[in-house]
């Protein structure tokens, strides 16, 4: 009997130094965050718990201008008595990051070597944007396209868990993540023009951060925050599919008309029905950056050009990026612009300013074909006298882009 008391004893202090070893470890675990354990079971949260969600992304922009409504600087061209007016818009600079426009462009027009610029290259235009992401970028690119379709609602939310926890540990690593986000969101628009019914300056970068005792958790979503991010004037997924439609229809239309023509009038046509349906608006409202304004409402600004141009180009299978940077007009008046980018069969890069090839008309008359095809397929020499690319989709993103031909394809 006694034997069999000291063994009882001896078997209960062995279960109470496992259960408190165990618990130990588990404890351990829990405060350091080296397993995730849910609030309700955590013993770190018994001591400490604080949950705090930080929203970024509110100033985010996937316009590349910023319009100045008073600052309208327009290239005045006197032809047959009637005005013909090239117009940009301006960007608003706050005077901490002020730097005149026209100094900006001479300095960068003596960086750029037109020797070294390539005959022909392999790009990637569908992934154009992507594949310059860092990797945080990449990942979040191409979590929003996996779920694409479920953008249309404008209240999807993407979740990452703790996927930059280990990135939102480094010292600056919520300034790389929020620069990712950025540069990820913009070019997501930028290689899928068709998703003009997203609103990026809606869309939060939304991080949850979780301290429990010693250790700090970081979960990243993205989303609207609660509210929507489709574009004003789209209510709903149903109507952001019969949007879908409209363009998809005069998209269509106008791809009808190139059947059996070579390239360089494929993009011609292209270019001369944007040329003669669309006007320049600065002020008919928020699409006037997108493809819908440009095809459905006609009214455009060269953002809304450049994404046309290229949604029609991309179904005809003709490599097409939408290039951003510097323009100076006649008046010496630099400005923020869009344009794009065509490669050839010959394999070679040409530019094309669909916006400087439509032209404001005040007065009665015609455009000349000298004037309608002044910036059609324009090689590096003549395209960079007024032309400076800087790859800036938002804010200092230096993208990189394909080489042009040194001459002009009409040379």
């Amino acid at each position: 009997m006694r034997r069999f008391i000291e063994n009882f004893i001896t078997f209960i202090l062995i279960f109470l130094i496992i259960i408190i070893f165990g618990g130990t470890v588990f404890f351990a675990l829990d405060v350091f965050g080296v397993i995730h354990v849910p609030e309700k079971y955590s013993l770190a949260s018994l001591l400490y718990s604080q949950i705090e969600v930080i929203a970024a992304g509110e100033n985010l922009t996937d316009d590349i201008i910023q319009d100045d409504f008073n600052s309208k600087d327009k290239d005045k061209i006197n032809d047959n008595n009637f005005i013909i007016e090239n117009v940009t818009e301006t960007e608003e600079v706050s005077a901490d990051d002020y730097k005149d426009p026209l100094e900006e462009l001479e300095r960068l027009q003596e960086e750029q070597n037109l020797n070294n610029y390539q005959s022909s290259q392999t790009v990637n235009v569908n992934n154009f944007y992507y594949e310059q992401l860092d990797e945080y970028g990449k990942i979040i690119y191409d979590r929003l396209y996996e779920n694409i379709d479920k953008l249309k609602t404008g209240t999807y939310e993407a979740d990452f868990g703790t996927e930059f926890n280990d990135l939102l540990h480094e010292e600056n690593g919520t300034e790389v993540l929020n620069n990712s986000f950025q540069l990820a969101i913009n070019a997501l628009t930028f290689d899928n023009t068709d998703l003009f019914y997203i609103d990026v300056t809606k869309i939060n970068l939304l991080t949850e951060i979780t301290t429990r005792a010693f250790s700090t958790t970081y979960r990243v979503k993205i989303g609207g925050n609660g509210q929507s991010y489709l574009a004003d004037g789209f209510w709903d997924e149903e109507y952001v599919d019969i949007a879908l439609g409209y363009v998809e229809d005069i998209k269509n239309n106008i791809i009808s008309k190139t059947t059996g023509k070579d390239r360089v009038e494929q993009i011609k046509i292209v270019h001369d029905y944007l040329v003669d349906t669309v006007e320049y608006d600065l002020e008919a409202g928020s699409n006037i950056y997108n493809i819908y304004g440009t095809l459905i409402d006609k009214r455009a600004v060269c953002e809304g050009y450049a994404r046309a141009f290229k949604y029609i180009l991309d179904d005809l299978e003709i490599p097409t990026v939408i290039a951003c940077g510097l323009a100076k007009n006649s008046a010496g008046v630099t400005e923020t612009h869009a344009w794009n980018y065509v490669q050839l069969e010959n394999g070679q890069w040409y530019a094309i300013d669909v916006t400087w090839d439509d032209p404001v008309i005040i007065g009665s008359g015609i455009i000349s074909d000298s004037i309608k095809y002044q910036y059609f397929l324009k090689g590096a020499n003549k395209f960079f006298e007024d032309h400076f690319e800087d790859g800036n989709i938002v804010g200092e993103a230096d993208f990189e882009y394909p080489k042009l031909s040194v001459l002009d394809y009409y040379n």
